[in-house]
């Protein structure tokens, strides 16, 4: 009963719904979103794509600082999403 009251039912009852968001998206910006949109598409179409140099993109053009190994695991999650 204790930990019920230190839950925020409404976030949960997001997840429950939407599912866990990764945290990388939150650092998407809407400047980014294209791009990054561009580069979720491909990867569910089974297009290779290079997760060093997504990061390093996004780095340069975008000003985002997202870890090489977040990027696949995301893209990594979205693969097993599809299958």
């Amino acid at each position: 009963m204790d930990i019920m009251r230190t839950m925020d039912i409404e976030s949960i009852l997001d997840e429950a719904e939407n599912g866990k968001r990764s945290p990388i998206l939150s650092r998407i910006t809407p400047e980014a979103q294209e791009f990054w949109s561009g580069c979720e598409d491909r990867v569910k179409q089974g297009r290779p794509i290079k997760p060093y140099v997504v990061h390093r993109l996004l780095k340069e053009h975008f000003n985002i600082k997202i870890s090489e190994s977040a990027v696949r695991n995301h893209f990594q999650n979205i693969i097993d999403d599809v299958k």
